[in-house]
């Protein structure tokens, strides 16, 4: 819990009395590989931190599995859509190995919204940087295959060691084929270096 504190510290000061809320109020839960978290269909009632572990969001288009986000330890996940508006989530969120997840419902963030004013700033920040996140993933996605790989070295490096290829090339939204090819290149130009 105390690496959750650490990541709101670096947007704001985080206030006792709300540090004591947290402590009372957030839930740890242990999972296995490949648990669901948030199933498309059914809405999400949680947003969470992960302490440890592989976390990944994705959509089923006529039965191919397509990762939207991966995200690992130190970030926060939430099925954005379905749990900021309550209504059925378009995504299925899921552990890719075991993973140590902290979480609060959607009652309890909303409560922390209300009587601590001071945690606009550090939720602002953090909701910021996913976004901004969330455009360079969508900005790489029109990139060439090599592009894609550099991008992913660039931002989440720590994911090539953890994530089986299959997903990380879904991720990238190219072929697994593709992916390997971009990651052998990518191999071979920094070895030369």
């Amino acid at each position: 819990m105390e690496s959750l504190f650490k990541v709101f510290g670096k947007h704001g000061t985080l206030e006792d009395s709300l540090r004591d809320y947290l402590v009372y109020a957030l839930r740890k839960v242990e999972l296995k590989k490949k648990h669901p978290i948030v199933t498309e269909g059914k809405t999400s009632k949680l947003i969470g931190f992960i302490e440890a572990g592989v976390i990944r969001s994705y959509r089923d288009r006529r039965g191919r599995e397509m990762t939207s986000w991966l995200m690992s330890e130190g970030d926060i996940f939430v099925s954005l859509r379905s749990f900021f508006l309550q209504e059925p989530a378009t995504e299925t969120i899921e552990t890719l190995k075991p993973s140590i997840i902290h979480t609060i419902s959607f009652e309890q963030y909303e409560y922390i919204i209300g009587n601590w004013p001071s945690f606009q700033q550090i939720r602002a920040e953090i909701l910021q940087k996913y976004y901004l996140l969330s455009e360079q993933r969508e900005d790489m996605r029109l990139q060439r295959s090599d592009e894609k790989y550099r991008f992913l070295m660039k931002t989440q490096p720590n994911l090539v060691d953890k994530v089986p290829d299959k997903y990380l090339a879904s991720y990238l939204g190219v072929s697994p084929g593709t992916y390997s090819r971009a990651k052998h290149r990518y191999a071979k130009r920094n070895d030369l270096k």
